[in-house]
Protein backbone atom coordinates (compact mmCIF):
# COMPACT_ATOMS: atom_id res chain seq x y z
CA UNK A 1 0.00 0.00 0.00
CA UNK A 2 1.34 3.44 -0.95
CA UNK A 3 1.35 6.50 1.27
CA UNK A 4 -0.86 9.50 0.57
CA UNK A 5 2.12 11.58 -0.55
CA UNK A 6 3.20 9.03 -3.16
CA UNK A 7 0.50 8.40 -5.69
CA UNK A 8 0.71 6.66 -8.99
CA UNK A 9 0.78 9.01 -11.94
CA UNK A 10 -2.51 9.04 -13.77
CA UNK A 11 -2.48 9.26 -17.52
CA UNK A 12 -3.58 12.65 -18.77
CA UNK A 13 -6.48 12.75 -21.15
CA UNK A 14 -6.34 15.33 -23.93
CA UNK A 15 -9.62 17.20 -23.98
CA UNK A 16 -8.84 19.62 -26.78
CA UNK A 17 -7.40 23.11 -26.80
CA UNK A 18 -8.92 25.39 -24.18
CA UNK A 19 -8.38 28.44 -26.36
CA UNK A 20 -11.09 27.30 -28.76
CA UNK A 21 -13.80 27.05 -26.13
CA UNK A 22 -15.34 30.35 -25.02
CA UNK A 23 -14.60 31.32 -21.42
CA UNK A 24 -17.33 31.10 -18.83
CA UNK A 25 -19.20 34.37 -18.14
CA UNK A 26 -17.45 34.69 -14.75
CA UNK A 27 -14.00 34.12 -16.29
CA UNK A 28 -14.80 36.58 -19.09
CA UNK A 29 -15.81 39.19 -16.50
CA UNK A 30 -12.57 38.65 -14.55
CA UNK A 31 -10.49 38.89 -17.73
CA UNK A 32 -12.26 42.13 -18.58
CA UNK A 33 -11.44 43.50 -15.14
CA UNK A 34 -7.79 42.58 -15.63
CA UNK A 35 -7.72 44.37 -18.99
CA UNK A 36 -9.44 47.43 -17.53
CA UNK A 37 -6.92 47.60 -14.66
CA UNK A 38 -4.06 47.22 -17.12
CA UNK A 39 -5.37 50.17 -19.18
CA UNK A 40 -5.76 52.22 -16.00
CA UNK A 41 -2.20 51.51 -14.85
CA UNK A 42 -0.78 52.26 -18.29
CA UNK A 43 -2.67 55.57 -18.49
CA UNK A 44 -1.58 56.51 -14.96
CA UNK A 45 2.06 55.67 -15.67
CA UNK A 46 2.06 57.62 -18.93
CA UNK A 47 0.54 60.67 -17.22
CA UNK A 48 2.94 60.56 -14.27
CA UNK A 49 5.91 60.09 -16.62
CA UNK A 50 4.82 63.18 -18.51
CA UNK A 51 4.62 65.12 -15.23
CA UNK A 52 8.12 63.92 -14.28
CA UNK A 53 9.50 64.94 -17.67
CA UNK A 54 7.71 68.34 -17.56
CA UNK A 55 5.89 67.57 -20.78
CA UNK A 56 3.90 70.16 -22.69
CA UNK A 57 0.63 71.39 -21.30
CA UNK A 58 -1.47 70.07 -24.17
CA UNK A 59 0.15 66.64 -23.96
CA UNK A 60 -0.36 66.56 -20.17
CA UNK A 61 -4.04 67.43 -20.59
CA UNK A 62 -4.63 64.64 -23.11
CA UNK A 63 -2.84 62.11 -20.88
CA UNK A 64 -4.80 63.30 -17.85
CA UNK A 65 -8.01 62.80 -19.83
CA UNK A 66 -7.03 59.21 -20.69
CA UNK A 67 -6.02 58.61 -17.07
CA UNK A 68 -9.42 59.79 -15.83
CA UNK A 69 -11.22 57.88 -18.59
CA UNK A 70 -9.60 54.51 -17.87
CA UNK A 71 -9.46 54.70 -14.05
CA UNK A 72 -12.34 54.89 -11.59
CA UNK A 73 -12.57 58.30 -9.87
CA UNK A 74 -11.70 56.80 -6.48
CA UNK A 75 -8.51 55.31 -7.97
CA UNK A 76 -7.55 58.63 -9.58
CA UNK A 77 -7.97 60.34 -6.22
CA UNK A 78 -5.92 57.63 -4.49
CA UNK A 79 -3.11 57.64 -7.08
CA UNK A 80 -2.91 61.45 -7.08
CA UNK A 81 -2.73 61.57 -3.30
CA UNK A 82 -0.12 58.82 -3.18
CA UNK A 83 2.01 60.58 -5.78
CA UNK A 84 1.78 63.84 -3.81
CA UNK A 85 2.83 62.08 -0.60
CA UNK A 86 5.68 60.28 -2.38
CA UNK A 87 6.92 63.58 -3.81
CA UNK A 88 6.88 65.21 -0.36
CA UNK A 89 8.80 62.26 1.09
CA UNK A 90 11.33 62.33 -1.76
CA UNK A 91 11.95 66.08 -1.25
CA UNK A 92 12.28 65.61 2.50
CA UNK A 93 14.81 62.80 2.06
CA UNK A 94 16.76 64.83 -0.50
CA UNK A 95 16.87 67.82 1.86
CA UNK A 96 17.99 65.60 4.73
CA UNK A 97 20.65 63.98 2.54
CA UNK A 98 21.89 67.40 1.41
CA UNK A 99 22.02 68.60 5.02
CA UNK A 100 23.94 65.50 6.08
CA UNK A 101 26.40 65.96 3.21
CA UNK A 102 26.97 69.63 4.13
CA UNK A 103 27.41 68.75 7.80
CA UNK A 104 29.92 66.05 6.86
CA UNK A 105 31.84 68.48 4.63
CA UNK A 106 31.93 71.09 7.40
CA UNK A 107 33.27 68.60 9.97
CA UNK A 108 35.93 67.36 7.53
CA UNK A 109 37.01 70.93 6.69
CA UNK A 110 37.77 71.67 10.36
CA UNK A 111 40.30 68.82 10.61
Amino acid sequence: RRSATHRAARPRIFRGPRALSPPSPERARRLMLVEERKKCYEARDAYFSCLDANGGRRHRRSLRGLYEKHCPPSWVKHFDKKREEDEKLRKLLEARSDADTKAGDASNAGK
